[in-house]
């Protein structure tokens, strides 16, 4: 086989060779052929659903949890008798009482109470302060 050395060898020409300003138009050529990015067009009715459909939630749950908290029931209104009758007795005295009895009131009450005479005796008995009671 026979010795070649690249460097001495003649050179084969390339059958392609560039058009003359080839390079100057190249970019502007390139970007014509590329498709235009299209800017995106967003309507403001769109834009002005999502903030209504932001505000109509709002108020639904605004309105919601008023309901919720309203419906509660109020421990003030939920007390038993027996509960409101043990107040009183701890905490009215008969004075008090009687200032918020008008005459009517006092009336009512002699009728409805009927005392007999046996059970007058029975507390009397039981009760050591007789002295309270008793007028001379």
């Amino acid at each position: 086989m026979k010795k070649f050395n690249l460097e001495n060898d003649p050179k084969i020409t390339s059958g392609f060779t560039t058009p003359e300003a080839y390079f100057d138009q190249l970019e502007a050529r390139i970007m014509d052929r590329l498709p235009q990015p299209e800017t995106k067009v967003i309507p403001l009715w769109r834009r002005s659903s999502v903030w209504m459909s932001g505000i109509a939630a709002t108020l639904l749950l605004a309105g919601g949890l008023t309901f919720y908290y309203n419906n509660q029931p109020n421990p003030a209104t939920s007390l038993d008798d027996a509960t409101v009758e043990t107040y009183l007795q701890a905490n009215v005295n008969s004075y008090d009482l009687i200032q918020h009895l008008d005459e009517n009131d006092i009336q009512a009450l002699e009728k409805s109470i009927v005392l007999n005479n046996d059970a007058v005796e029975a507390y009397l008995s039981d009760h050591n302060n007789l002295d309270l009671y008793l007028n001379e």
